[in-house]
């Protein structure tokens, strides 16, 4: 406190080297601080003048010094000696006698705030009670003197602004307006200078109104922090009364490095939030705040420093993110099967020009949707129509799960009829077709052009090629495949009756003889037992028609008799195999009438059992396994004319060993052609009736009944049907009624 003294003492000349009190002052030295010697006045510059020498105040008409106030302290002020010696008002309200200088600039020394801090307006050396004038700033030289003690008591006045730059000039003058310049730095309510402690630190911004209280020193404690901002517990309200010891409130410093938000997650997402089995999804998060540790459960471990989270749960799992050990939030990932479909079908697969077919479907999923307007259908449900069709048409299913994942299948429907499918070598009539394991069609012998000749026709290429001569000219043969993949070649006649036979081996292409039978047969019927030997059954050669019956067995090569023949001599009948083994003979013509008998062939016990007869005698008739094993049974003849051809059919049972009537076709036909097809329909087409006939038709054994399709482009009797890849059948050959035929065609 002394060095402040000592240093203020030195501007002042006419004061003692202890700025003691000197009564004779050299004239305008001393300033007016208290009151002047006895025989001066305080004038211009507010210094103490002789009597009668004080120059012009310029401005000091607004500064006299009322009565009552004395060294600008309010009323009643007392002065008290400090140890120093030096007299510093204390206490009392503000006087209103004394008004500041309004021109007077303020000097060096009148602003020695004992504060470190700010170069506040705190400075300003309002006289007690004076209200600063607008002219009234402290000089710009007032230095900071880091120990300026505080001033007791005084009230800021309210338009004490702050010195502009707080740099001190060491021996700046005293303040004009005369205050003795060692109370300078008491003035009351004055606040220090900003000294070097009490700068605003870098990035610190001073609150509103962050003066230090009026007489209170800007303390280093008041020093705002780095990046801090000073708290309003260090605002001094304007006018507020000076308090003593009023330092800036330490309350008002921040923390070091300011407080940031509060940690939070604001956002935890799964996209998409529903997946198949064996898919992913990508979990997404937001947080905020200081984060020291991230984590997500179910095995995914830490997440620090991460913003997402690539996830495969095989099941549906509910993830949680916990931040900081305490906050958490939850988000759940669906787990569902990949849709599937079992099937998707069209019933019939086929239908005439205009017709329709009823599409079903079993799969699973969320959903199932068909194409060509269809729309929505259901699992396992009954289906929905396709509406009319005229043209083959394909159906797509589209099954899509929640996941939004999805499967298709598909399934055509076809329209049905006929269509051209070339050539065979030769024309051919009265002649067997069978499918080889290979999916192709051996067409062998047959009256025509040249009755020794095969042909083969492969559905992938669309053609007839031909293939190795048989050993003998037939037609009215039997042709059947082996287990093995061969085709056994049994009796006709080439203008004699045969009893030869002969094996075709579809590797090499050729046929060879192999034993023959015991009996001269043309329209006999053959059928492949579950052994893999071959049933020949009945026929007739010039003279007789037979009832007897024998085996051949690959293995020998060779045709053993049956113990016993068929209960009745049968040509132009059927054999048909059931799946139960046993072989269903029916019909024919014994020579002299034709046959509405039936029986069976027990391969347990090789002997022919006499069954129910059908509804009507039939001759040139087909016989048909349905897919239920049950046997359909239509046409042919009950005399040998035109007159005596029948459209009636009828249903064997074996289950029951009965038949019975299953309506009538659309035609009467005999010599025509049946094909079970991959529906459950029967192809029925050709023939012959009142005419050569060229028309189809198909039985529905959902329905029992029959319903005609188009028509073939050539009409055939005694042609043949064989089913082939793709779901169609190959109809060959025939007699148009004029000629023999050529041409094959495909039905689909």
């Amino acid at each position: 406190m002394r060095g402040l003294f000592a240093i203020v003492c030195l501007s002042a000349i006419t004061l003692t080297a202890a700025c003691g009190y000197n009564p004779h002052p050299k004239n305008g030295a001393l300033p007016c601080t208290s009151h002047c010697p006895d025989g001066y006045v305080c004038g211009a510059g507010r210094l103490c003048w002789l009597n009668g020498t004080a120059p012009d105040s310029g401005g000091l008409s607004d500064g006299a010094i009322g009565a009552d106030g004395a060294a600008g302290v309010g009323v009643d002020a007392s002065y008290t000696p400090d140890s120093a010696g030096d007299v510093r008002p204390t206490g009392g309200d503000a006087g209103t006698a004394e008004v500041a200088n309004t021109g007077g600039a303020g000097g060096t020394d009148g602003a020695r705030a004992t504060g470190t801090g700010g170069g506040g307006s705190s400075d300003a050396p309002v006289a007690t009670g004076g209200v600063a004038g607008s002219d009234g700033p402290i000089a710009t030289g007032g230095a900071s003197i880091t120990d300026g003690p505080i001033a007791t008591g005084g009230v800021a006045g309210s338009d004490g602004p702050t010195a502009t730059g707080g740099t001190g000039v060491t021996d700046g003058p005293t303040a004009t307006g005369g205050l003795d310049a060692r109370d300078a730095p008491f003035a009351t309510g004055g606040v220090g200078a900003g000294g070097s402690g009490g700068a605003t630190a870098t990035g610190g911004t001073s609150g509103t109104g962050g003066t230090t209280a009026t007489g209170g020193t800007t303390g280093t404690a008041g020093t705002t922090a780095t990046g801090g901002t000073t708290g309003t517990a260090g605002t001094t309200a304007t006018g507020g009364a000076t308090g003593t010891g009023g330092a800036a409130g330490t309350g008002g410093v921040t923390a070091t490095g300011g407080t940031g938000p509060a940690p939070a997650i604001l956002s935890f997402t799964a996209s998409p939030a529903t997946i198949s089995a064996g898919r992913s999804s990508t979990l997404t998060w937001n947080v905020t705040g200081a984060t020291t540790s991230l984590s997500i459960d179910q095995g995914v471990g830490s997440v620090l420093n991460k913003t997402s989270q690539v996830v495969t749960p095989s099941q549906t799992t509910t993830y949680t993110l916990t931040l900081n050990g305490s906050v958490s939030k939850q988000v759940t990932v669906t787990v569902v099967s990949l849709p599937s479909i079992t099937s998707f079908s069209a019933s019939p697969a086929a239908v005439n020009p205009g017709g329709s077919a009823t599409l079903t479907a079993v799969f699973s999923g969320s959903t199932g949707t068909v194409d060509h307007n269809i729309g929505t259908v259901t699992s396992g449900g009954s289906g929905k129509s396709t509406g009319a069709l005229t043209a083959d048409t394909t159906f797509t299913l589209t099954v899509t799960n929640l996941a939004g994942d999805s499967t298709t299948a598909q399934v055509t429907v076809l329209q049905r009829g006929f269509t051209s499918a070339g050539n065979m070598t030769t024309s051919r009539a009265y002649h067997p077709a069978v499918l080889l394991q290979s999916g192709k069609v051996l067409l062998a012998g047959g009256s025509g052009g040249a009755p020794n000749t095969a042909d083969l026709y492969d559905p992938a290429t669309g053609k007839f090629t031909a293939t190795g001569n048989m050993t003998t000219q037939r037609w009215g043969h039997t042709a059947t495949v082996l287990l093995d993949g061969s085709v056994l070649v049994a009796g006709g006649n080439n203008s004699v009756y045969l009893a030869s036979a002969e094996l075709y081996n579809p590797v090499v292409g050729t046929f060879t003889a192999t034993g023959s039978m015991s009996a001269t047969r043309t329209w006999l019927a053959a059928a492949l037992l579950s052994s893999g030997k071959v049933l020949v059954t009945g026929g007739y050669d010039a003279s007789v028609t037979y009832a007897s019956a024998e085996i051949f067995d690959p293995g020998t090569g060779k045709f053993t008799a049956t113990t016993g023949g068929m209960t009745a001599k049968r040509n132009g009948h059927t054999a048909t195999a059931l799946s139960n083994g046993k072989v269903l003979i029916t019909g024919g013509n014994d020579g002299n009438l034709y046959l509405a008998s039936a029986e069976l062939y027990d391969p347990a016990t090789a002997k022919f059992t006499a069954i129910n007869n059908m509804a009507a005698t039939r001759s040139e008739h087909t016989a048909v396994v349905l897919s239920s094993g049950k046997v359909l049974i239509a046409g042919g003849f009950t005399q040998d004319d035109a007159s005596g051809v029948i459209a009636s059919a009828e249903i064997y049972d074996p289950g029951t060993g009965t038949f019975t009537p299953a309506g009538n076709m659309t035609s009467k036909r005999g010599g025509h052609i049946a094909a079970l097809l991959p529906s459950g329909e029967v192809l029925i087409a050709g023939g012959r009736g009142s005419t050569y006939s060229a028309s189809a038709e198909i039985y529905d054994p959902l329905t029992g009944t029959f319903t005609a399709t188009g028509s073939m482009a050539t009409a055939r009797y005694h042609s043949t049907a064989t089913l082939v890849a793709n779901d169609k059948v190959l109809v060959a050959g025939g007699d148009d009624g004029g000629s023999l035929v050529q041409s094959a065609e495909l039905f689909k």
